[in-house]
């Protein structure tokens, strides 16, 4: 065996135990009731690919081929009907000049391999193919692997494993490398991994799903073993190449600790701090040995949370510098000496005489590290991640005082107690928001430098059409810019876009260059999208508050917080310097948390600007007493909103329900922004409640359609910019329409608040309904029994009856009529009337309310007219076709029942005698 084999076969040696880590972690973590995702997902349909192929064999019809396929794809959770999979069919269908010539590639391609080799060919053909009818960035040949082996996995799946996204994610990881020229040998890569070093591929794909799903933090021996292959280095007689391998398998490691760890670092350290990974060479010849990450506070040298590695075991400690100015190791020394901490030392770097020499080989003249040191035999039961997460609060004081930070949280900050009560209030960090990290995520993949060239522009509009991570407003002209862009155009938008997240120079300038600029301008990219860009590939610097005027504009917050406006010359210089502003005055409550920073600076201007003085006089007590009803019923009412955020007021018409609902809206919700009132009806739709698609034309008269929010969508996007504080909705007749089809997704969103769910109109931007929404419906009875309410929506609402002689509602005329000074006996013949109604219809869904008899001046005379032009309609409504009954409660028949309750009745019938004698 060669000296060049000998090095191939340690680092397959290598990568077999670091996934055997991972493949112990994952079985530790995993239910033993588990099922793996393809056997319940893709199992049931593997043999349903056969036809497809086979007729794809006999009729060479390729768009047959692909409509079928694209429609068979879409039955089941398959995986393959995205951009990488599907997506790739669909585009060799429409580009390719030669059809047959494409029909004998995905023959070839999707059938099954020999062997290895034969799999390598298959993929080259079907990349080459890719290559050669490649548009500007599509189709992609690097999704060839994925296309060609996925077809073979469902022919036999423990032969030949599929080269998933997620797959190959984790090969990249494991093996450093994510850059190959050729694709059949990352297919090859991908297959030795997990058919030689794992030996099960169904186990290979679970794990690679379950690492990219939790991204988890492994530390194991095999590292250390890494970083022995280096130190033992021969520099006079060793091939450097030898070592690059093990070098970018280290670098790949770092990487991965770094991102997922920053956020957590940083919360647990109080401020934000970016991670850092080690370059792959130490020099201009000779990869590097070792590994460390750093979390470190922007803007120094190298003040940092430090992990450590090498061939003895690891450090996780304090990098000390934050400057690089000679001498600095001494200041450093006194104040360690001054502050120790317990368990903590002094650690040598390689070149290093002070300190405690643990081994390391890298590191500058004079550098050490303040750590704790674990020796490699300590790895196997160590919590890495706790331990990194302790060491950032341990260090934190000492970060603050190398770094000269004079303020801290306390009491005499001005705005603890109101960061304090923002929490309380909107419970914050809630799902959403978490949803709304994980989208940040998603959108960092689009934007990533070494992706954006394959990104398709549909999921590129998400990044501004969608609400994650927080919403830009419609962007209708930068939309069509990229839906018309020709491939040149599209790419030379694409460029403007890696330049502007990632290019050279500073964000100001970079700015600047993509607004004013006829070479990097796209029509429609503002202020608000260049600056969420920002926001989503560099979060440890841009807050989520994209604009600069307006009233959700930075210049707004600057002076909510009392901060002076930035003197700044430029658009750029401004934005940057009001989001540093911000950012660092707000930094020690919301360390590495930008999202957090904006959601509480939106909190915070809605709370300065509307914030409500508190009431003299309890308004429920005022509303039971305008209302004529007991607090106790009042206070009933919002414990069930508080329950379950939803009531119902159901009741024959005239029984105040309306009334109430606006009157109990007012006391809960001063705020007649944060309560509107909806009426449904029959015709009432989802697109009219919640939003739609409505017509529009523009200035030269063509017509597009626009997603115009309804007045629920409204109240939420409202909301979402005010936390924490009470909004209210009356939906009066919520019986009238058709619930299940108004509602949709709602019924789900009533029972589960913060929960983000994918409505109809808007598949990638998941909506959610704030627990700070209440709704209060009306239902009158007499229009549709209460019975024949959805299921769904009874069990989703608590139902509150209003009804003449039972319940909270009983007495309320009489009530009514002895304030005003009217007369008693209009309640008593009412309530007389209401009695026989119930016996008659059997139920008191159909008496008479009190608001009908609620007005001044009451006599025999205004009784009548009332009667007989609101009453006597209702009442020939309900008996329709039965004269006998409708006649009994026509008013002369009704007045001469219980003319006997009325004293001018009384007194009437003597001088009527009188005359007739």
């Amino acid at each position: 065996m060669t000296h060049h084999e000998d090095v191939e076969v340690q680092e397959r040696e290598f990568q077999r135990r670091w996934h055997e880590a991972h493949v112990q972690r994952f079985a530790a973590g995993v239910d033993k009731s588990y099922v793996p995702w393809r056997d319940t997902n893709i199992a049931p349909h593997a043999d349903e690919a056969r036809p497809f192929l086979a007729a794809l064999r006999k009729s060479r019809d390729l768009s047959a081929f692909q409509a079928g396929t694209d429609k068979w794809v879409r039955t089941f959770t398959s995986g393959f009907a995205g951009a990488a999979g599907q997506m790739i069919i669909n585009q060799i269908n429409k580009i390719s000049p030669d059809p047959d010539a494409a029909v004998s590639v995905l023959l070839d391609a999707l059938t099954t391999p020999t062997d290895l080799d034969d799999a390598m060919r298959k993929v080259r053909l079907l990349a080459d193919h890719l290559e050669s009818i490649r548009v500007g960035a599509h189709p992609s040949p690097k999704r060839a692997p994925f296309v060609a082996s996925y077809y073979w996995g469902l022919d036999d799946p423990k032969a030949w494993p599929v080269a998933w996204p997620k797959s190959t994610l984790y090969l990249d990881y494991c093996t450093g490398t994510a850059d190959y020229d050729d694709q059949g040998v990352r297919y090859a890569a991908l297959y030795r991994h997990a058919m030689d070093l794992d030996g099960d591929p169904i186990r290979f794909e679970q794990v690679a799903a379950w690492w990219a799903d939790t991204q988890p933090v492994v530390i194991d021996e095999v590292l250390c073993d890494r970083a022995a292959l280096r130190e033992g280095a021969n520099k006079a007689h060793d091939d450097p190449e030898q070592y690059r391998a093990n070098a970018r398998a280290l670098v790949a490691v770092a990487h991965h600790i770094g991102a997922s760890l920053e956020a957590r670092v940083a919360e647990s350290a109080g401020r934000t701090l970016k991670w850092n990974k080690p370059a792959l060479m130490w020099d201009g010849v000779w990869p590097r040995g070792d590994l460390w990450v750093d979390w470190r506070v922007p803007t120094s040298y190298g003040l940092a949370v430090r992990v450590w590695l090498n061939g003895r075991g690891l450090a996780i400690g304090l990098r000390p510098y934050p400057d690089g100015d000679a001498g600095g190791t001494e200041r450093v020394l006194k104040l360690l000496e001054s502050h120790p901490l317990p368990g903590y030392e002094v650690l040598a770097s390689g070149g290093s005489r002070i300190g405690k020499d643990v081994g390391f080989i890298g590191g500058g003249s004079g550098e050490v590290i303040y750590a704790r040191w674990f020796g490699r035999e300590a790895l196997g039961s160590l919590d890495a991640v706790n331990q990194v997460l302790q060491t950032a609060r341990d260090v934190a004081p000492l970060i603050a005082e190398l770094n000269g930070d004079t303020e801290i949280i306390d009491r005499d900050d001005d705005l603890a107690p109101i960061v304090a009560e923002f929490r309380e209030s909107t419970g914050y960090p809630t799902p959403g928001h978490e949803h709304d990290k994980a989208t940040r995520r998603d959108f960092a993949k689009l934007l990533d430098p070494d992706d954006l060239a394959i990104v398709d522009r549909v999921d590129l509009r998400r990044i501004w059409n969608a609400g994650g991570y927080g919403g830009t407003g419609p962007m209708s002209i930068l939309n069509t810019s990229l839906r018309d862009a020709d491939e040149a155009e599209y790419h030379r938008i694409i460029e403007t876009f890696r330049y502007l997240c990632w290019g050279d120079d500073s964000p100001a300038t970079r700015i600047d260059r993509v607004l004013d600029e006829d070479s990097l301008r796209v029509k429609g990219l503002g202020e608000s999208v260049i600056m969420k860009m920002l926001a989503i590939t560099h979060p440890e610097q841009f807050i989520t508050v994209y604009p600069y005027t307006g009233p959700k504009g930075k210049l707004r917050m600057l002076k909510l917080l009392g901060i002076s406006a930035p003197e700044a010359t430029s658009i750029g210089e401004r934005q940057v310097a009001s989001n540093d502003a911000l950012r660092a005055r707000l930094d020690r409550y919301f360390p590495g948390d930008a999202l957090g920073v904006g959601a509480f600076l939106y909190w915070y201007a809605e709370r300065g600007e509307g914030h409500e003085p508190q009431p003299t006089a309890d308004p429920l007590d005022e509303l039971a007493e305008e209302a004529l009803v007991d607090r106790a019923f009042i206070d009933d009412v919002v414990a069930l909103l508080e329950d379950k955020r939803q009531v119902v007021f159901y009741g024959p018409p005239g029984t105040g329900k309306t009334y109430f609902a606006r009157k109990l809206a007012e006391a809960l919700v001063p705020d007649a922004e944060r309560r509107p009132v909806v009426q449904f009806h029959p015709s009432t739709s989802y697109e009219d409640f919640f939003e739609g698609y409505r017509p529009e034309t523009d200035a030269e008269g063509v017509m597009s359609y626009r997603l115009q929010r309804g007045p629920l969508a409204e109240l939420a996007a409202r909301a979402s910019d005010a936390p924490g504080r009470r909004h209210l909705m009356i939906i009066d007749e919520i019986n009238r329409a058709n619930l299940p089809k108004v509602l949709g997704e709602m019924l789900f969103l009533f029972e589960y608040r913060n929960t983000p769910v994918r409505t109809l109109y808007r598949p990638d931007d998941p909506f959610e309904l704030s627990k700070d929404i209440w709704f209060i419906g009306t239902m009158n009875t007499a229009d549709r029994s209460i019975a024949l309410v959805d299921a769904a929506l009874r069990r989703r609402f608590h139902f509150v009856p209003f009804f003449p002689n039972h319940g909270p509602m009983a007495g309320l005329l009489d009530r009514w009529l002895k304030r005003e000074g009217e007369p008693a006996w209009v309640g008593e013949l009412v309530a007389q009337v209401n009695d026989e109604l119930e016996q008659e219809l059997g139920g008191p869904h159909l008496q008479l309310g009190p608001s009908h008899f609620m007005r001044p001046g009451l006599d025999k005379d205004v009784l009548r007219r009332i009667w007989e032009y609101d009453i006597e309609p209702f009442i020939e409504d309900q008996f329709f076709g039965d004269a006998p009954r409708i006649d009994r409660f026509r008013f002369a028949q009704v007045w001469g029942r219980f003319s006997d309750l009325a004293p001018e009745s009384i007194t009437a019938e003597p001088a009527s005698d009188e005359a007739g004698g």
